[in-house]
């Protein structure tokens, strides 16, 4: 892929040790426009931003993953911020291991594995303290109460996120380091975690955010319920008020989120609001079924 003359200027300035020339793109969601080049030598991921939410989300990363440094996290190594007009690129060593989501439709052993691996690590992303400076969960909340006005959802829909942002989960437990997005499409695996990547939206807040989300994405891809207690149980057990109200709260309150976030990209946000019907629709937390979506 060609860097974006933007993107190309701000990259050699920040990092004067960047291979020049074409860059091999990343896969991924929604989040960032991303690409692997090599700066001193070795591997890198850059990430770019120019819509302010996602400015924010890459400095939010950025302060995260530098204050987790020596956590004895699978975090990526920071390698800098930089900043130019209406830009924000923000650069990691790339850590070995294919992502997650390759697991899917392989071997039932093997995913089983990584999701008990991934409730082991979530145990540990727990009992760590929040660095400085990340924001808190509950405060997150509210503001996303206050965004929702402008995304000119239908009526039902903002009462039905609004009730959501207000549930008391959002304020359960005492606040520790919470990743945001954790999920097999978040990891790297060769054979264990070798890396938990996407720390955009990390925050201090009650865990209970990182095991409702993680649910919510098991759900959507239609994955044997027996895994969710698998990591449940490699986790340590469900935490007190880790139920179907709390989980769908908190998942819906999620959406609400990204939909804040995505705004200014019209295939995003049809696509978080397609996923908004079917989590406000029949109790997801009890379907039945394996329906894998998309």
């Amino acid at each position: 892929m060609m860097i974006p003359p933007d993107v190309e200027t701000l990259l050699y300035h920040a990092f004067p040790a960047a291979a020049p020339g074409p860059a091999a793109p990343t896969s991924g969601g929604f989040s960032h426009p991303s690409f692997y080049i090599l700066i001193d030598g070795r591997c890198a991921v850059v990430k770019a931003a120019r819509a302010p939410e996602k400015r924010a989300d890459l400095r939010n990363e950025a302060r995260a993953i530098a204050g987790l440094r020596g956590s004895g996290l699978p975090t990526p190594e920071l390698l800098g911020l930089a900043e130019g007009d209406g830009l924000t690129l923000e650069a990691q060593r790339a850590l070995p291991g294919a992502s997650g989501v390759a697991l899917f439709g392989g071997p039932a052993a093997a995913l089983r594995e990584a999701y008990i691996a991934l409730g082991q690590l979530l145990a540990a992303v727990h009992r760590t303290s929040a660095p400085a400076g990340l924001p808190i969960l509950a405060e997150r909340a509210a503001a996303a109460v206050a965004a929702l006005a402008g995304l000119c959802l239908p009526a039902a829909l903002e009462r039905e996120l609004a009730a959501a942002l207000a549930h008391p989960a959002w304020r359960a437990g005492p606040p520790r380091l919470v990743h945001g997005d954790a999920g097999l499409h978040n990891i790297l695996w060769a054979g264990r975690i070798t890396g938990l990547l996407d720390w955009e939206w990390a925050a201090a807040g009650g865990p209970l955010f990182d095991l409702a989300w993680l649910r919510w994405t098991m759900r959507w891809r239609g994955v044997d319920p027996a895994l969710w207690e698998a990591l449940l149980a490699a986790y340590g057990g469900a935490p007190p008020g880790l139920d179907a109200g709390a989980l769908r709260a908190l998942a819906l309150g999620q959406i609400a989120m990204i939909l804040g976030r995505v705004r200014h990209d019209p295939a995003a946000s049809a696509e978080w609001l397609r996923r908004l019907r079917w989590t406000a629709g029949p109790p997801w937390e009890r379907a039945a079924g394996t329906t894998r979506h998309r």
